[in-house]
């Protein structure tokens, strides 16, 4: 089928198509927004029946993705994955040759159960740990840590873009994947992933020069804590403190004020009179800014209920994909009045904002530092937009369930693997276990799930029913068939890598195996060739290819706190992705023949 020759009904898909790839290369529209519109427009279009519109949400791939996300959550909560990150410390010893490794090869294979994200939001803690301890760089360990939580491809579960590739396949009538049937893959790439970080690590990873570098971003954030009080001829007297254009324009943030001897959370409506002591947070050259108004006056000492406040320095968290922080302003999200919690800072890009916090547009890794109550911290760190990288205490009743959650992991996985049950019913099942025995509550597995990606996922399904009704994935695997298709099936595994590992530098991996698993399957069919190598060759591309720091969630978690530039993703990422195309072309058609 050529251009011109298209349906009015391919060329509706093929639109919808590509208003989809210009909203997630945009990444200003959340991706369940985005499916929500391809249902609209599917729907709305007649382009498939209503059945299969919905289809998605019932598909064992939106099954398996959520029950997944909650056994992973479970592992979290009960401190399994907490433990085994401080065995790691101790047999790593103290020294960087010997922590990255033992590190990197525990982070891959609590990869393969829990969700990439929430292993690194686990580590992250314990790794900056080691700069004060151990005197061992950030920036020098969570390059490895992300790249390690994304070649854990052990299991079909370990990765939602597995998940989503295994259903192209059993839609398009092939056998499904096994359960460990990833394996030699995921042993391959993680062996020589640690391999390749460990050897070459003093010319991938940033230099350290001195006795311990701080690339992480406390350098030019608030650090300094004092008392200021409200002149008895201050025109602050009577005035809202949203109102007061001093402390926006010098970036001070009251914590608390001290008035008749009582101490008083601060509002953004709160009123201030003549004589309140404002407990506030500076920088120094803002603190100086101070002498030239009249309507405060810095205290020599602080006060001793001030000094009995809850108020400390809490730590950081990290604004994660898909949350509802991004794009929105502190001051949208009424951040303070919700959690009782002070932004101090933002860290983006290598640069702290410590001006106009509460106008500024959140986004997808921006590390806040925060500053609030020990109870308004715990409060946070149970919101599931935001990732707390200070260290996080469990409930001691859950924490002595572990042993259990991990009876429940290896019954799924046992169920799976002799296909006494579908991995769909073994996982849902396993979710089951977790709350009749109480390890988790169904709001704590609610919370766990990512939505916005099931929503997208679920979207994408009837997408994919559309391009293959109107012919639009006949005309694109003809398309590749044309191109490569005479140089034979190594030369398509080569393009369908390639494929794979570029399109995830501008959209996620799960979107981008959505995309391409259809069309590729459809291409290795026309040329008479097993689809399974070349599926393999897209979960690698997809999974194994950091050459941006786009290339996955993780790798943006771990820039802020890694202080890491664009150039630091290109000087680690291209040699990586080298080997892992090398892994592609000699192991893929080895274990998994044409």
């Amino acid at each position: 089928m050529s251009i011109p020759d298209l349906t009015p009904g391919a060329w509706q898909t093929l639109s919808i198509l590509l208003i989809v790839l210009i909203l997630l290369v945009s990444n200003k529209v959340r991706i369940d927004v985005i499916g929500i519109f391809i249902l609209l427009a599917l729907g709305l279009g007649g382009l498939v029946k209503e059945k299969d519109l919905w289809a998605g949400f019932g598909s064992e791939a939106v099954i398996v993705i959520a029950a997944m996300l909650a056994i992973g959550e479970a592992l979290v909560r009960t401190g399994i994955a907490d433990r085994l990150a401080v065995w790691m410390t101790r047999i790593g010893g103290r020294t960087e040759h010997r922590l990255m490794p033992v590190m990197m090869i525990l982070v891959g294979l609590l990869s393969s159960f829990i969700s990439d994200l929430a292993i690194v939001a686990v580590f992250l803690p314990v790794v900056l740990g080691f700069e004060q301890r151990y005197k061992i760089p950030a920036s020098r360990m969570l390059l490895p840590l992300a790249l390690s939580s994304t070649l854990g491809l052990f299991t079909i579960v370990g990765s939602s873009s597995i998940i989503v590739a295994n259903h192209a396949l059993i839609e398009a009538g092939q056998p499904s994947l096994s359960l460990f049937s990833v394996a030699p893959l995921g042993i391959a790439l993680l062996t020589l992933g640690t391999l390749y970080v460990v050897l070459c690590r003093r010319w991938v990873l940033p230099t350290v020069t001195g006795e311990t570098e701080q690339s992480r971003p406390m350098i030019g954030v608030p650090e300094y804590l004092t008392e200021l009080l409200v002149t008895e001829t201050s025109a602050w007297h009577g005035q809202k403190l949203k109102d007061i254009s001093f402390l926006k324009e010098n970036g001070l943030n009251i914590l608390r004020i001290l008035r008749e001897d009582s101490v008083y959370r601060v509002r953004a409506a709160t009123v201030l009179h003549r004589g309140d002591i404002l407990l506030v947070t500076a920088s120094r050259d803002d603190l100086l800014k101070l002498r030239s108004t009249p309507d405060v006056s810095v205290q020599k000492e602080v006060h001793r209920s001030m000094e009995e406040t809850d108020i400390h320095l809490a730590g950081e968290v990290i604004v994660r994909s898909g949350s509802d922080f991004v794009g929105r302003t502190l001051q949208q999200l009424r951040f303070r009045e919700k959690f009782d919690v002070t932004v101090v800072a933002i860290y983006r890009d290598g640069h702290a904002i410590s001006r106009s916090l509460a106008t500024t547009r959140l986004r997808v890794g921006d590390m806040l530092l925060l500053q609030g109550s020990r109870d308004s911290m715990q409060e946070l760190s149970e919101d599931t937009g935001l990732i707390m990288i200070s260290q996080t205490s469990h409930n001691p009743q859950t924490r002595k369930k572990g042993p259990l959650a991990l009876i429940v992991l290896a019954l799924m996985l046992l169920l799976s693997a002799t296909e006494t049950l579908p991995i769909s019913i073994s996982a849902v099942l396993a979710v089951g276990l977790l709350v009749l025995f109480q390890i988790m509550s169904m709001n704590s597995v609610y919370r766990s799930v990512e939505w916005h990606i099931l929503v997208f996922v679920a979207a994408m399904i009837p997408l994919s029913t559309a391009m293959k009704e109107t012919g639009l994935i006949d005309l694109m695997s003809q398309s590749i068939i044309n191109g490569v298709g005479g140089l034979g099936p190594y030369a398509l595994l080569a393009v369908t890598f390639w494929l794979g590992a570029l399109i995830t530098q501008v959209l996620s991996n799960t979107a981008t195996a959505l995309l391409l698993a259809p069309v590729i399957i459809s291409t290795a069919t026309a040329m008479g060739v097993s689809p399974i190598p070349l599926i393999f060759g897209l979960i690698t591309g997809v999974n194994a290819a950091p050459l941006t720091y786009i290339a996955h969630k993780v790798y943006l978690v771990v820039m802020a706190p890694g202080g890491y530039r664009f150039r630091d993703y290109i000087k680690f990422g291209v040699p990586m992705t080298l080997i892992t195309f090398a892994v592609t072309m000699l192991l893929v058609p080895l274990v998994w023949p044409f």
